[in-house]
């Protein structure tokens, strides 16, 4: 069990890495950038190891759709040699087929993108990925254990057989019918033969809903986290447009963050190597910002609506209505 529970865990977590990698990658859009420059590596390294470094390849160092001086990203480390601020001035670009070139941070000839202002990686997707598979685990023992199976002991291998045949017949949809209180007898097995034993627990199936709804709970705080606000399936309590505005607010900082980290290496690139590059955040997130600043903005316009100017009331006064007057009371403009 030992093995097969590790086994199943790493199975779990790639499976559980992978869903949450989708999700983080599919937050940018870049365009304007040459097809060397591959963006699904720059995502997944800038969202795993915080930093990546864009450069030129080298004169001698080209290959077939490569060419030298095609414009191509690496992961990266800073050397020893520190800035005042105590980052290395010294950049160690390393491609996936091994080739390795030190470039100076502050030259034009590389650009250093981070993922955040903290020049960090997303950690805490491995962190929920391990969770996640921790509680497919769960799932799958609980299951296990809620199985209504009873475990036969017979006297002979006869009563195997004639049990495992009746088995085998009602599985395949074709079920023994007899009329007759003595089933056993019916079938040729003594009842003094058969007995059971109840090795399983049913009563963990109403275990499983919590625990599937703990495996959402992860998923939702996850996404919330990185700006899709997910409601979840089962019925909360009722939230007012405030709160549910002020999560929208909340979950959209890390987004934005990161989107910020994006445009000034953008901004670097097309500074560095002449490119007219941008990136924006994808569909789904720009509708996220989308709807807050639409639901911000009715609320500001309905906050101004209600204030009035004092001036401009002081200088146009309402006039007000005319009392009821009594019929035949003097109105003042009485000629006679």
């Amino acid at each position: 069990m030992g093995k097969d529970r590790r086994t199943n865990k790493d199975r779990y977590f790639t499976n559980n890495l992978q869903l949450l990698n989708e999700f983080h990658l599919g937050m940018f859009e870049y365009s304007g950038l040459p097809e060397t420059l591959r963006t699904n590596y720059l995502e997944y390294w800038l969202q795993k190891y915080g930093k990546v470094a864009i450069f030129k390849i080298p004169a001698g160092h080209g290959s077939d759709g490569f060419p030298e001086g095609s414009l191509i990203c690496a992961t990266c480390t800073q050397g020893t040699e520190l800035d005042p601020y105590g980052e290395g001035s010294e950049i160690i670009a390393v491609t996936r087929n091994g080739f390795s070139v030190k470039l100076d941070r502050y030259s034009d000839e590389v650009v250093l993108g981070f993922n955040n202002h903290t020049e960090l990686g997303n950690p805490d997707t491995y962190t929920d990925a391990l969770r996640l598979a921790e509680i497919d685990i769960s799932i799958d023992h609980l299951i296990f254990w809620t199985r209504l199976f009873n475990i036969f002991k017979v006297a002979d291998e006869n009563t195997k057989r004639m049990i495992q045949e009746a088995f085998q017949n009602i599985e395949a949809g074709k079920p023994i019918t007899v009329v007759s209180k003595k089933i056993f007898e019916d079938l040729g097995i003594g009842t003094e033969d058969v007995t059971s034993e109840m090795l399983t627990s049913p009563e963990f199936a109403e275990k499983i809903q919590y625990t599937a709804r703990l495996r959402e709970d992860v998923l939702r705080w996850h996404y919330t986290r990185y700006g899709q606000v997910v409601q979840g399936d089962t019925k909360m309590a009722q939230q007012s447009v405030d709160e549910v505005n002020g999560t929208v607010s909340s979950s959209l900082i890390i987004p934005l963050n990161m989107l910020q980290c994006r445009k000034t290496m953008i901004d670097e690139i097309n500074a560095k190597f002449g490119l007219s590059a941008s990136v924006e955040l994808s569909g789904a997130w720009r509708a996220e910002v989308t709807k807050y600043e639409n639901e911000s903005g009715e609320a500001e316009i309905d906050d101004t609506e209600a204030a009035s100017d004092p001036e401009e009331a002081a200088a146009d006064p309402e006039e007000p209505e005319p009392e009821d007057r009594k019929e035949g009371e003097d109105d003042g403009n009485n000629n006679d």
